[in-house]
C-alpha cells in the first residue's frame, strides 16, 4: 500500500520571518529586564536568550535603547489588550466598582510593572532613553484612561472623571513603588485594600453626583 508523502511545508516570506525574529527579541527583552533588571539587559543577552545571533537586533533597533523603548511599547500593547478582555468580563452590580479598580491595580502590582520602573529610573540621566520612553509613558496614560472607560461606564461621563483616574493611578503607582527596594515583600499588597476602600468612597460619590 502506497502512502503519500506529506508535503512540504510551506515557506516563511522574509516579512514573516522578520516579524519572527522582531517578536522573539521584543519577548527576550521583557524577560530580561523582568528577571536581570536594566543593568544586565544587554544586546547580546538579549540575543542568546532569544536563540539569535548577536547582531540579530541591529536589522530592527539600531540602539539598545531603541530595542528597550520598543519592548516598553510593546508591552504596553499586551497590557491593554489583557485589561479589555478582562474589562469586558467584569459582572454588573454594585460589586464591580471595587472590581475595576483591583483589575487597574493588578496592571502595577507586577514585576511587569517594576521592570518599567527600572527603565524609567534609568532614562532620568538617559537623554536618548528618556527621548524614546517619554512617548510610551504617554500613551500608557491614555490607554489607562480609555480602559477605564470601559471599566467604569456611565461614571465616565461624569464632570472630573479623568482626574479621578488619573489620581487612582497616581497612588497604585505610588503604592508599587514600596516593593521596590523589598521585592516580595507584600507592603503595597498589604495597603492596597485600605487605598482602595477610599478611592472606592470617592468614585461612588462620583457615581451619586
Amino acid at each position: 500500500m502506497t502512502t503519500a508523502a506529506n508535503p512540504p511545508a510551506a515557506r516563511r516570506s522574509q516579512a514573516e520571518r522578520s516579524a519572527s525574529t522582531r517578536q522573539a527579541l521584543l519577548d527576550a527583552t521583557i524577560a530580561c529586564l523582568v528577571e536581570d533588571g536594566y543593568a544586565s539587559t544587554t544586546t547580546s543577552r538579549v540575543s542568546e536568550r532569544a536563540g539569535l545571533s548577536r547582531g540579530a537586533h541591529l536589522h530592527h533597533f539600531q540602539t539598545r535603547q531603541a530595542l528597550l523603548a520598543a519592548a516598553m511599547e510593546h508591552l504596553a500593547e499586551r497590557r491593554g489588550e489583557r485589561l479589555l478582555e478582562a474589562a469586558e468580563k467584569l459582572p454588573q452590580g454594585p460589586g464591580r466598582l471595587a472590581e475595576a479598580l483591583d483589575l487597574l491595580w493588578e496592571g502595577y502590582a507586577s514585576p511587569l510593572y517594576q521592570a518599567a520602573l527600572d527603565l524609567w529610573t534609568h532614562a532620568r540621566t538617559d537623554p536618548e532613553l528618556r527621548e524614546r520612553l517619554a512617548p510610551v509613558e504617554r500613551g500608557l496614560d491614555r490607554q489607562t484612561l480609555r480602559l477605564s472607560r470601559t471599566l467604569f461606564g456611565e461614571l465616565a461621563e461624569r464632570p472630573g472623571f479623568d482626574r479621578l483616574i488619573e489620581m487612582a493611578a497616581a497612588t497604585m503607582r505610588g503604592l508599587a513603588l514600596l516593593d521596590t527596594l523589598h521585592p516580595g515583600g507584600g507592603r503595597n499588597s498589604r495597603q492596597w485594600p485600605y487605598c482602595r476602600g477610599r478611592l472606592l468612597e470617592m468614585f461612588e460619590a462620583g457615581e451619586r453626583g
